[in-house]
């Protein structure tokens, strides 16, 4: 394991860590990734350090993704604020749908029976996302919104005149920015 250390190092260099995810604990899974390659290694497929290096690579990015994919679980399970749709329940209008008022503006209208705690702290978070997605740039909104209404990413870069590539990039930018955001909040 020591022999192989600087491996780990050079590993650990060429990657990009996203924010909350310490460098040990990559590094940790790298060195998984290594001891199952000492495990699953035969000599007469080739040599042994390439064979490494992919192995702890590997594992190192699958930590990482995985760490990723729990960060923008709420992210990814948002509903866009700007409209809802909802689908009627009267028999007459069965396949047709209207759009309800947004979220801030349902928050926003009067209640004579609604608990004036929940209500401010409704409108505190409603606050708080609008100021979140105001730091956002067209770009990054017009991919957030696209994503969050399930729209694929290839739809979306025709539509905004770009390509797929600059569409992923604007919408991991948008989720790193809320992600940034909301971390500081819990802080």
């Amino acid at each position: 394991m020591r022999r192989y250390e600087p491996l780990i190092g050079a590993i650990l260099a060429g990657l990009r860590l996203p924010c909350g995810c310490e460098r040990s604990d990559i590094a940790q899974e790298a060195r998984i990734g290594l001891v199952r390659a000492i495990w699953a290694w035969r000599p007469e497929r080739g040599p042994f350090g390439p064979f490494a290096s992919r192995c702890a690579r590997a594992q190192a990015i699958n930590a990482i993704d995985t760490a990723g994919a729990r960060k923008h679980q709420l992210l990814n399970r948002a509903v866009s604020l700007h409209s809802i749709i909802v689908r009627s329940r009267r028999p007459s209008d069965i396949g047709e749908t209207a759009f309800e008022s947004p979220l801030h503006e349902r928050l926003s209208e009067t209640r004579p029976l609604a608990d004036p705690v929940r209500t401010v702290l409704a409108r505190e978070q409603i606050d708080e996302i609008r100021t979140a997605l105001a730091a956002l740039t067209g770009k990054e909104r017009a991919a957030l919104t696209g994503h969050l209404n399930g729209v694929c990413q290839q739809l979306l870069a025709s539509e905004l005149g770009s390509t797929e590539k600059a569409v992923h990039r604007s919408l991991r930018r948008a989720r790193d920015k809320l992600g940034t955001r909301e971390e500081r909040l819990a802080a």
